[in-house]
């Protein structure tokens, strides 16, 4: 998931293929992956010029990046909590 938000943030504004290999610090083939089924659910388009492709995030892209910001967020809250009341269990059960 981590993947895709980093996909999203560098594809706004618009970008070619080595700024998201960069920005998500993934391969080339690892890019495609991600970046075809991001393409194919509409989340990013696709353009060409000078016979480079350029990737951009849509609306439904940002609001996609807004949701998975918001779940990675709640899951560190979640770990951050399960963490205290295992430590809580533990200094009370000494």
């Amino acid at each position: 998931m981590e993947i895709m938000l980093d996909i999203l943030r560098s594809c706004d504004p618009e970008c070619g293929v080595t700024r998201v290999i960069y920005g998500a610090g993934i391969n080339y083939s690892v890019a495609q992956k991600y970046l075809d089924q991001l393409i194919k659910v509409g989340a990013l388009s696709i353009k060409t010029e000078n016979g480079k492709k350029i990737y951009g995030i849509t609306e439904k892209g940002k609001l996609l990046r807004m949701h998975i910001e918001e779940f990675i967020k709640i899951r560190e809250n979640l770990n951050l909590a399960r963490e205290k009341v295992i430590e809580l269990l533990k200094t009370n059960f000494r």
